[in-house]
């Protein structure tokens, strides 16, 4: 990447200092309102972190306000089932956060007390380097600098950064950026100015440079060559296809499902059979149009086939050849699934019940 034309700023730590400062006063002015800032608490700061990981902030703080009305305290969070927690994490993705939340819920709640240093915090399950920066910054005042996708676009194109952020080279160049950045009176809301920096000004394809508070020490600023390639990353391998059939097996307001493996993709979650019914079964018929749903590294391209089973009989016998479970509809509304279920279930429920 450095070999393509582009001169990495020598910046200083001077720069760094004017940049702080401009970015205080930025934020000071320009901050949303966002629920965990209104009433900050360390419970509420580390939900919000684990939700926004891979998520948009407008999907997250209505599953922030559903948390806090199940789940009002860590101990309440601890005491629930597996079930509760994701189906109340439904339509957030990556439901190993939810797992993982879960579980660091339990060891926080067998102590008695919250972690009280950002190291304390990295060793819950689910918290990472950057996750347990920002929590110890924000909710604890510990003076370190929180890196996470927004921050490594802010630093790479503020300082120059054109190794791979996702090598150590790049990684170790960016950290020293936020470090210097870093505001060591206040480093929760710093954290939070650099992020919402990442967010509202610094985007990843068209940044509004004009409107930025450290535009004047940046090496990127009104630069487009270097908008389109910082941060750079090492590519990412192609998602790979995945044909998947699910097979609805249906008699009046009741359907067959299965619960997923404890590994792999949608771990524990609900979903159909991935093969059709056999024996007296009448015909698959294709439900809706394939739906394409795309996961990290995979391309899913769903089909929706419907079975209308004879009897109330042979659809507890296929339950059973599937190790499946008979329920109605709306019990299967109280299950976690994933969103590829989710998204399409108005229309697969109604194409069911139309066929019976």
């Amino acid at each position: 990447m450095s070999k393509r034309g582009f001169l990495q700023k020598n910046w200083h730590q001077t720069d760094a200092e004017r940049a702080r400062q401009s970015l205080s006063k930025w934020y000071a002015s320009h901050a949303r309102d966002l629920p965990w800032r209104l009433t900050p608490s360390l419970y509420g700061t580390w939900l919000s972190e684990i939700m926004l990981q891979q998520t948009r902030v407008d999907t997250g703080i209505p599953k922030w306000y559903l948390f806090l009305d199940l789940f009002p305290t860590v101990d309440d969070l601890a005491q629930a089932s597996e079930a509760d927690v994701m189906k109340a994490w439904e339509g957030l993705g990556y439901y190993r956060r939810a797992r993982m939340l879960h579980k660091a819920a339990k060891v926080v709640a067998a102590r008695g007390a919250f972690p009280e240093s950002r190291e304390d915090w990295l060793a819950l399950p689910g918290v990472g380097p950057y996750t347990s920066a920002a929590i110890a910054s924000i909710g604890l005042g510990e003076a370190v600098a929180a890196v996470d996708g927004n921050v490594q676009r802010v630093m790479s194109r503020w300082g120059g950064v054109t190794e791979p952020v996702d090598g150590k080279v790049g990684a170790q160049a960016i950290q020293e950026v936020a470090d210097a950045w870093l505001d060591h009176d206040r480093p929760g809301d710093h954290n939070q100015a650099v992020m919402e920096l990442g967010a509202l000004v610094c985007s990843p394809k068209q940044p509004r440079c004009a409107d930025c508070p450290v535009r004047s020490t940046c090496a990127s600023a009104d630069t487009p060559e270097m908008w389109s390639v910082l941060p750079h990353k090492t590519p990412k391998r192609k998602a790979a296809r995945w044909d998947l059939t699910w097979h609805v097996a249906h008699h009046g307001n009741q359907v067959v499902a299965v619960q997923r493996p404890d590994t792999g993709v949608w771990a524990t979650l609900w979903a159909f059979p991935e093969h059709a019914p056999t024996g007296s079964a009448s015909p698959s018929l294709t439900l809706m149009p394939e739906v394409v749903h795309v996961l990290t590294h995979k391309r899913i391209h769903a089909r929706m086939e419907g079975t209308s089973m004879p009897s109330a009989q042979s659809l507890h016998a296929w339950a059973q050849e599937v190790n499946g479970v008979v329920m109605t509809w709306e019990e299967c509304e109280a299950k976690a699934w994933p969103r590829l279920a989710t998204k399409v279930w108005p229309e697969l429920k109604a194409a069911c019940m139309g066929r019976n």
